[in-house]
């Protein structure tokens, strides 16, 4: 009837009240994502300057050329209005940065809620009608909004820290759904010392049903970042798998990355304490494919060989125990030499149904790093850098494949004290 209505002419909604009525409805959806987890996968590129680089401030030439894409995975969820992630498959969320559990590469928030609720749920948020426009057989009406300083949530790092930044953009209402179809949010006022010019970040909406319920999700979220070098990266973020928030999940304030990537609580009785610099050869129990995997993506590997105390016939870990752990990084790069990076980092090992403490360390081939000029060192620290393995694929092709069955010599890291 409305649809009809508003074919033949008939009086036109009140573009205020559209606005009023539709921010009511998305208030009630941004406070219901609580009840839900989704799966958020990140495909990001990193693109370098053709032509000469712009700093901020001047225009840009316009041309860039993809250097390298990676991809990330996580879950997320709503807490008392802020985005919690956790691994794919983990029980629990914790409250710290999402930059601590991704340590590499441009990370954001706010496309699973955030946004929603940062700018129509704050009363110091401006709106402005700016008018209308047909698109897929149907008129929408557009709007500006603008969140200064003192109302906004959006966070900027700079150094070590966190810092607040106004933001602005536009959005498209179905005057007759009431239904947000797009909304942009641009930072381009950035606190002093931020490592970046400007990031533009472009949400298409769509309405996702979970279980008995009508939830307004992004159906993509792009996410422009113009760094000061000129370079540029991009995010593409898409939800999927998402479910209602069961009663065992929990929230966790203070824990590391890896033991809360871990479903399965370890018991300490009977519990395997591994010394420094034992080799461990290691055989994935499943393939790793580039087209599809992601960091967070859990992996297993069979032992292959007993593992032996030093100066002793006593086995730690005999051949046929697995160890569980993530993908670390899944990356492709295309500039100057095509090459795939797979990242791998093990926490736990089961031997005879007891989980222990697993850590170990592989290097990249050295003679494969020098002839790709790849730089094997990742930037992290602790555990983080060296309970990794890292292997390095040649590869033309757009994607690669890691068999069941690959092998691969590691060396413990000290768990005794664990």
């Amino acid at each position: 009837m409305a649809a009809a209505a508003m074919a033949h002419g008939q009086r036109r909604p009140d573009p205020n009240l559209v606005l009023e009525q539709a921010r009511a409805r998305l208030q009630a959806m941004s406070r219901s994502l609580e009840k839900y987890v989704c799966v958020e996968n990140v495909d990001r590129g990193y693109y370098q300057r053709v032509e000469r680089e712009a700093p901020c401030g001047q225009t840009p030439s316009g041309r860039h050329a993809l250097e390298s894409t990676d991809r990330v995975r996580l879950e997320v969820t709503v807490s008392e209005g802020h985005e919690l992630h956790s691994w794919p498959g983990a029980t629990r969320f914790d409250t710290r940065d999402v930059d601590e559990l991704i340590r590499n590469g441009p990370v954001s928030t706010g496309a699973f809620g955030g946004y929603l609720a940062g700018v129509f749920d704050h009363p110091g948020v401006s709106f402005e009608y700016s008018g209308e426009h047909a698109e897929g057989g149907k008129t929408l009406f557009d709007y500006r909004y603008h969140v200064p300083l003192e109302a906004s949530s959006f966070q900027v790092k700079v150094g070590a820290g966190w810092r607040p930044a106004a933001y602005e953009g536009e959005f498209r209402i179905d005057p007759r759904s009431l239904e947000l179809e797009r909304l942009t949010v641009r930072t381009n006022e950035l606190p002093a010392g931020a490592a970046f010019c400007g990031a533009t970040t472009t949400l298409d909406y769509q309405p996702v049903h979970i279980g008995d319920s009508s939830v307004l999700l992004p159906r993509q979220s792009q996410l422009e970042i113009a760094l000061e070098s000129g370079r540029e990266t991009r995010n593409v973020t898409t939800f999927s798998a998402c479910r209602e928030y069961q009663a065992e999940s929990e929230i966790v304030f203070a824990e590391s990355a890896d033991a809360a990537s871990t479903a399965t609580r370890t018991t300490s009785r009977g519990r395997v304490a591994l010394p420094i610099g034992l080799p461990v050869t290691l055989s994935l129990a499943g393939p790793i494919d580039t087209a599809t995997a992601a960091a967070g993506d859990p992996v297993t590997a069979e032992v292959v060989k007993p593992v032996r105390r030093p100066g002793s016939t006593d086995i730690l870990i005999p051949a046929g125990a697995l160890v569980y752990g993530r993908i670390r990084r899944v990356e492709h790069y295309l500039l100057p030499t095509p090459y795939f990076r797979i990242a791998l980092a093990f926490n736990r090992v089961d031997v005879q149904g007891v989980l222990s403490p697993f850590f170990a360390h592989k290097d990249a081939d050295p003679e494969v790093a020098r002839e790709l000029g790849a730089n094997r060192a990742m930037r992290d620290t602790g555990i983080w850098f060296w309970g990794v393995g890292t292997f390095l694929f040649p590869s033309k092709k757009d994607h690669t494949v890691i068999p069941t069955g690959f092998e691969s010599t590691w060396f413990t890291l000290d768990t005794g004290g664990r």
